[in-house]
């Protein structure tokens, strides 16, 4: 299957014109344009995971049953290609940009996005549809009601988890709501070298996913300094130091990130804490090409002070261009995308609705193939953990924190001094930032 993160364009041929569009249920923002003229829209993808088959299954398809004359482009980041700064300098300008809500703020510097306030009341979408904790994700962005996004989906943590290698080890499956520390030491079992395989027991992933998860800022309330030396971040660097000094855990050349290729493709990773939107896709294209893999899913792993809490609100979320030439159009393909009846269907296929509808979320998943028999319940058995107010500082403060759990796995850096380093720089950081 093609990477999801290289560059991909994919464009759809234009159809039959729509006569009207006017007799839409819920008012209209839509225009002469989405009713009659042939448009290509060009969609942008940033840290939203969308594979080619889930570009033209949930973004392309739904549309063009409505609105046969639109077409898409699909652009999607990939690694240094591609980047924001990069398509503005090019003067490639997306219509609409699809990217995870903890972004929209760095958007909203770099001029990529408009406040969708005036295009809402003029459909007369009703905001009070969407997740409650989706929606105070996207306005703490914005003040006097402005609206910088709409959400497509949410996304969820779980755990998959490789039930042949606990099979092979007689090692017993992990349960829902098992604590970090409950994982690591089942983790511990299952890290081991058999036969020539090295197999690793768990990835705890980056430290954004237990910092998310424990609510943790990277700014003080005052947006002040930054609090990387902090009681809680001692608490996470001294729990994930404890994953990478497990015997066999640090690979070869330093390795200590393993993530999907390890679970799916090499299938030398029994346990993978993930965002849901980062597998589904890759797991449903696995069982339908015929590939074996034995997997289940349980809870995300929790903290024993915060046995309930799971991650808190992430979602990809539609946002547009200011200078999109089709502006009511793009807004007109994003209203369909989150109308009832394409929401029930891309929910039944995995990406979780972002609606308040008990009925369409007991169908979660109900026509993928690889979630059959699977433990589909796990997906809502904890709440959302409280969110943190972003900053314009925390894209930075991310990849130095990310830096310092790095050099602390592969150099044997002790926790205290891992910290220190890591504030001193991002203190730097945002005086650098603030000078700007």
């Amino acid at each position: 299957m093609r990477a999801r993160w290289r560059q991909a364009a994919m464009s759809v041929s234009a159809m039959a014109l729509l006569a009207s569009c006017s007799g839409e249920k819920g008012g209209g923002a839509g225009s002469e344009e989405t009713a009659r003229e042939p448009v290509k829209l060009v969609l942008y993808t940033y840290s939203a995971s969308l594979t080619d088959d889930e570009f033209r299954q949930t973004i392309v398809e739904p549309v063009q049953r409505k609105y046969p004359n639109v077409s898409f482009e699909l652009i999607n980041r990939s690694g240094d290609a591609n980047t924001p700064e990069k398509l503005m300098a090019s003067g490639t300008y997306p219509d609409i940009l699809l990217v995870s809500n903890i972004y929209i703020g760095m958007f909203n510097q770099l001029g990529m996005n408009m406040d969708l306030s005036e295009l809402v009341r003029k459909s007369g979408m009703n905001a009070n549809r969407f997740d409650a904790g989706a929606m105070e994700a996207i306005r703490q962005f914005g003040t006097n009601n402005q609206l910088f996004a709409i959400p497509f989906s949410m996304n969820y943590g779980m755990t998959v988890y490789n039930k042949d290698i606990f099979d092979q080890f007689g090692v017993s499956y992990p349960k829902d709501k098992m604590t970090w520390n409950d994982m690591l030491e089942l983790g511990k079992k299952l890290t081991r070298t058999e036969r020539g395989i090295s197999y690793v027991g768990i990835d705890p992933g980056p430290v954004d996913q237990m910092k998310e998860q424990y609510s943790l800022p990277y700014v003080d309330e005052k947006r002040e300094k930054p609090v990387l030396n902090s009681d809680g971040y001692q608490k996470l660097f001294s729990l994930l130091k404890r994953f990478y000094e497990i015997p066999g855990f640090i690979g070869e050349k330093g390795k200590y990130d393993y993530g999907r290729n390890a679970f799916l493709k090499d299938k030398t990773l029994a346990m993978m804490p993930t965002w849901g939107n980062g597998v589904v896709g890759q797991l449903e294209d696995a069982a339908r090409q015929g590939q074996q893999l034995n997997w289940d899913l349980v809870t995300q792993p929790v903290f024993a002070d915060r046995p309930d809490l799971g991650r808190p609100a992430n979602m990809p979320v539609f946002m547009i261009f200011p200078k999109s030439p089709h502006k009511e159009t793009a807004f007109r393909a994003i209203e369909t995308l989150v109308s009832d009846e394409v929401q029930s269907a891309l929910n039944k296929k995995g990406r979780l609705t972002v609606l308040n509808d008990d009925a369409i979320k007991k169908q979660f998943a109900s026509e993928l193939k690889s979630f059959q028999g699977k433990n589909v319940q796990a997906v809502f058995m904890l709440k959302q953990a409280p969110g943190t107010v972003l900053t314009d500082y925390d894209v930075e403060l991310k990849k130095i924190i990310g830096e310092a759990a790095k050099e602390m796995a592969q150099t044997g850096k002790d926790v205290n001094t891992a910290l220190r380093d890591a504030q001193n720089k991002a203190e730097k950081k945002m005086a650098e930032l603030k000078a700007k």
